[in-house]
């Protein structure tokens, strides 16, 4: 029998970090940046203003704020001048703090917890990673779906 992989095993120790007062323009472009280059996960870890942690800002929280915005500039696929109203309002949304529209707000696992967990919590919230923090809520790690991926589709194939 297997022995039970810990979240320790299974988590990326190297991951970008972000405070949660960063404006959302500074935001952007630390996600631009962080797919670019190593490491390429799918979204950055957010600290408060303790250096403890407090949720992601993944590329899915920027498209949904994008979405808003597009809803909020056009009620409506192919309005005429929709643009103009959009990107006035992107304007004022630069000011905006990642906290304001981060996700997984203090959702995390501990690194000797069981990695079941982490893909349990995966799986059900539809996350693009999750954080693995230490008994202080220091951020330790994270575990990325692709890891959860390669960990359940060989046994799902067999």
């Amino acid at each position: 029998m297997e022995p039970k992989k810990t979240n320790k095993d299974m988590m990326t120790a190297d991951f970008p970090t972000l405070k949660a007062d960063t404006p959302l323009k500074e935001a952007y472009f630390a996600i631009e940046q962080n797919l670019a280059g190593p490491p390429h996960t799918p979204g950055i870890v957010v600290l408060d203003e303790a250096g403890k942690y407090a949720g992601l800002l993944t590329v899915d929280d920027l498209m949904h704020e994008l979405s808003r915005l597009y809803r909020a500039a056009c009620d409506k696929p192919g309005k005429q001048d929709w643009g103009a109203k959009f990107f006035t309002q992107c304007e004022i949304v630069e000011f905006k703090k990642v906290s304001e529209i981060m996700s997984a707000k203090r959702l995390s696992v501990q690194g000797g917890d069981s990695f079941e967990k982490a893909c349990e919590l995966i799986l059900y919230n539809k996350l693009n990673l999750l954080a693995v923090v230490d008994a202080t809520a220091n951020p330790v790690g994270i575990i990325t779906r692709r890891k959860v991926l390669e960990e359940i589709a060989p046994r799902m194939f067999k």
